[in-house]
């Protein structure tokens, strides 16, 4: 029970759950693949590793992969 309360108090505090879940990496919503910190929007070449694993600028939380490819947004 003291194991629960602790770890409960720890993430009560926004700050200490923002950090402690930082060290987890995004993962894209749809093919759940991890993502990089790049952000980048234009279509690139799809063999382009960098590009396919980059977060969409228009559509957070998914791939440049799934956006372009898998739901066929312009």
């Amino acid at each position: 029970m003291v194991n629960y309360m602790s770890v409960q108090k720890v993430f009560e505090c926004q700050d200490l759950r923002k950090h402690i879940l930082s060290f987890f990496p995004k993962r894209c919503l749809h093919c759940h693949k991890k993502m990089n910190n790049n952000k980048a929007s234009y279509p690139k070449y799809y063999w382009d590793k960098e590009w396919c694993y980059s977060e969409n600028m228009k559509m957070r939380g998914y791939c440049n992969w799934c956006y372009f490819y898998v739901f066929e947004y312009d």
